[in-house]
């Protein structure tokens, strides 16, 4: 009997109808929890002690996919020894995060979703921190695992204005003072910067341990070139202005788009970084069952096996 699909409710235009960022993220996690039938997980395999029944109130990192997939039960692998997880969030706030054609900007989709990811990760016990950044490291909030932490991030998410330009390898080399342990590091941007300097302040991370995984934000504007009249375009970054027929840079402008997204997937592949590419218009519950997907096959690097 085939299994039936994962359904997909949690749209942009839904969400921006919500206004509280707390309501917006329980909202979307806990209906992506709720919804879940089909696991998005392949590949991972690791020994466990026994599958227990799952209980409210137990931690949903342990549930098996696979066995929920197949008898639409859920059950918890029970582990013998766990090292809860610390992982930091870096969000780009710099001005071209600002654009946005349809109901979310891409930085109003990135706060909602990293709001989602502080809510599972602390839901889920883990210690969590937040970094803010544009030119600089704007703002830095060391991880923590206790549920009143949540209001503390949430709050500094709340109504973020994008502005100024964004340098992530120096952000990257001034965070690494800050935070040398072994941590899972999830940063949502859309990545227009340096992408060898990018690469080549990430790669340090990597060489200290760390898991890495890069959102990749966009518009659906940016990844399409819809435009077919006169327009002026505007940098959100500085003073800079083009008017153009849209017809005459189109293909010079997918070619150049097309390389950058290259280097930059090329780039992560190389290095072991999980790389998604997300366009604003994605459902957030599909979002976030992309770092699901990772989380479970990272965690038999965290959890210990039977001895």
């Amino acid at each position: 009997m085939k299994e039936p699909e994962t359904t997909y409710k949690f749209d942009p235009v839904t969400l921006s109808k919500i206004s509280n960022l707390t309501l917006r993220a329980r909202s979307v996690v806990e209906g992506t929890l709720t919804g879940i039938h089909k696991s998005p997980h392949k590949g991972a395999s690791i020994e466990f002690l026994e599958h227990k029944e799952y209980s409210p109130g137990d931690e949903i990192k342990h549930i098996d996919w696979k066995v929920l997939g197949r008898s639409d039960k859920y059950y918890l692998k029970q582990f013998e020894e766990e090292t809860n997880l610390r992982a930091y969030i870096l969000l780009d706030t710099s001005g071209s995060m600002g654009y946005g054609s349809g109901a979310m900007s891409k930085l109003e989709y990135s706060a909602t979703l990293a709001a989602c990811l502080c809510y599972l990760l602390l839901m889920q016990s883990d210690a969590v921190g937040l970094v803010l950044f544009g030119k600089d490291l704007i703002k830095y909030i060391p991880p923590r695992s206790k549920g009143s932490h949540l209001q503390a991030l949430l709050q500094v998410l709340e109504g973020l204005k994008a502005q100024g330009t964004s340098n992530l390898p120096g952000v990257l080399n001034e965070f690494a003072e800050k935070e040398p342990r072994r941590s899972l590091i999830i940063i949502l941007s859309d990545f227009f910067d340096n992408i060898p300097e990018v690469l080549k302040s990430l790669r340090q991370f990597k060489q200290r341990k760390n898991e890495i995984v890069l959102f990749h934000v966009l518009d659906s504007y940016e990844l399409e070139f819809p435009f077919d009249k006169l327009t002026l375009f505007e940098s959100m970054e500085d003073s800079n202005q083009v008017l153009a027929e849209p017809s005459t840079i189109r293909d010079s402008y997918m070619a150049e788009l097309s390389r950058f997204m290259e280097e930059l997937r090329q780039g992560c592949l190389e290095e072991q970084i999980d790389h998604w590419l997300i366009n604003t218009s994605t459902p957030l519950d599909r979002a976030l069952l992309k770092y699901l997907s990772t989380r479970d096959r990272l965690s038999h690097s965290r959890f210990s096996t039977r001895r």
